[in-house]
C-alpha cells in the first residue's frame, strides 16, 4: 500500500474510489496536472465524479503534504504528487516547457532562515524565463514588456 493511502487512513480520512482514482490519475501522470485534467482523466473511469469532489480532494492531499500545488503559468494552478527530493520549477515563457531544479540550490536560503532562528518548513519557487532552444532562436518573454 502506498504511503498516501496510508497517510489518509492514519489522519483519520476514509479511503473512498473518488480519492483513491484521483491520488492514482497524480502518481500515474507522473506531470504537473491542473484540476480540470485532474477530472477528465476521472471521469474516464468515474464518469459522475463532481469536479468539486475532485477540487476538494486535491485540497486535502495538499494539506496532508501528499501533493504539491503550484503556478507555472498564469492564474492556473498544477498538482502533483509531492516530490522526493523537494524540487522547484522553472517555465520557458515562450514555449511552456517546464523543468526541474533541485533543493540544493537553495541551501544558502536555509542557512540565512535558520541563522535568522526561522526554521523552514517549505519553499516553492518557480523562476520565469527562456529555455534554451527559445533563447537561441530569439523569442522574446512576454514578461519582458514584449
Amino acid at each position: 500500500m502506498h504511503h498516501a493511502r496510508a497517510t489518509l487512513r492514519e489522519k483519520g480520512y476514509r479511503l473512498t474510489p473518488q480519492r483513491n482514482l484521483i491520488w492514482e490519475v497524480l502518481r500515474d501522470a507522473g506531470r504537473h496536472m491542473t484540476a480540470e485534467e485532474v477530472t477528465a482523466e476521472v471521469r474516464s473511469t468515474l464518469p459522475d465524479v463532481n469536479v468539486s469532489t475532485v477540487y476538494r480532494t486535491l485540497e486535502l492531499l495538499v494539506s496532508l503534504d501528499l501533493v504539491v500545488e503550484t503556478r507555472l503559468e498564469g492564474t492556473a494552478c498544477y498538482y502533483e504528487v509531492s516530490p522526493e527530493p523537494t524540487h522547484h520549477h522553472f517555465v520557458c515563457t515562450a514555449c511552456g516547457a517546464v523543468g526541474h531544479f533541485g533543493d540544493e540550490l537553495l541551501a544558502p536560503v536555509h542557512d540565512e532562515l535558520a541563522r535568522r532562528s526561522f526554521g523552514v518548513s517549505q519553499i516553492q519557487v518557480t523562476a520565469f524565463g527562456l529555455c534554451e532552444q527559445c533563447g537561441a532562436a530569439g523569442a522574446h518573454s512576454p514578461a519582458a514588456g514584449d
